[in-house]
């Protein structure tokens, strides 16, 4: 009996005594984390897309806070399931311009480039929002560039909204970097800018002829889950007037891998 206890006991207590040189490196003396190779790729910005998903099965990223320049609330919720290799399907619901309303989109990504094998990860793909930016149901069309500079994650996104009706178009342009700080945490900056791309007299009541958000974010991942927060400038423009609006935008922001 005590000779089981004893081998019981160093079971318990061989994690613990793990050296590098023993078999075991320092990646596995590490915390596991399910989510911080999402993090570290750029998956869980708070405006950016990522352009590559690294993990097979769902991921949570939400977003709640406060836009002074809109004087609105920022309500982001997303669903990304990548089930199958390098294609991702995408949930989202956002309130559009001054709206406390959630309005949802559908859509998906496909990464047709990786970086340990062309130099740079790209993803296409594109959504369609009952309520787009452009306050009409929209189809939008997008690319995501992303790279690793040392250890840094830099990325790009482009993309082109297209009204299903009336006319309207929209461009959106994104661009966020984020670097590793500590053990599970990073931070960096994130931006977002889109401008109204369709001139002429029949426009929708209310439409934004552009609006901008920037500003640092810092996320930390713990297991299964990150925290984030980010904080910066907001500032946006009506097509029927001539003067701008510009104020604080900040939100926190909780994901979870499964």
């Amino acid at each position: 009996m005590k000779m089981r206890l004893c081998l019981l006991g160093l079971l318990i207590a061989s994690p613990a005594l793990a050296r590098p040189g023993d078999g075991v490196t320092e990646e596995d003396l590490l915390t596991k984390s399910e989510i911080r190779d999402s993090v570290a790729s750029g998956e869980l910005m708070p405006w950016s897309v990522a352009a590559r998903h690294v993990r097979l099965g769902m991921l949570v990223n939400t977003y709640g806070g406060f836009d002074a320049a809109k004087d609105a609330p920022v309500m982001i919720g997303g669903l990304e399931g990548t089930l199958v290799e390098r294609l991702t399907l995408r949930a989202t619901a956002t309130n559009a311009g001054m709206s406390d309303q959630l309005k949802p989109s559908f859509g998906l990504l496909y990464d047709i480039a990786r970086e340990d094998e062309s130099g740079l990860d790209i993803a296409l793909g594109g959504d369609y929002e009952l309520v787009g930016w452009n306050r009409n149901p929209t189809l939008v069309t997008r690319v995501a560039a992303g790279r690793t500079a040392g250890l840094t994650r830099l990325q790009a996104n482009a993309a082109l909204g297209l009204a299903t009706s009336g006319g309207e178009r929209f461009g959106d342009l994104r661009l966020s970097g984020l670097h590793p700080v500590a053990e599970g945490l990073y931070a960096g900056l994130d931006s977002r800018a889109r401008v109204d791309l369709e001139r002429d007299s029949d426009e929708p009541l209310g439409e934004l002829d552009w609006d901008m958000q920037a500003g640092p974010v810092a996320t930390i991942a713990l297991g299964r889950f990150s925290v984030s927060a980010t904080g910066g400038v907001s500032a946006w423009k009506l097509r029927s007037r001539d003067n701008a609006h510009v104020g604080a935008v900040g939100a926190v922001g909780v994901g979870a891998a499964f």
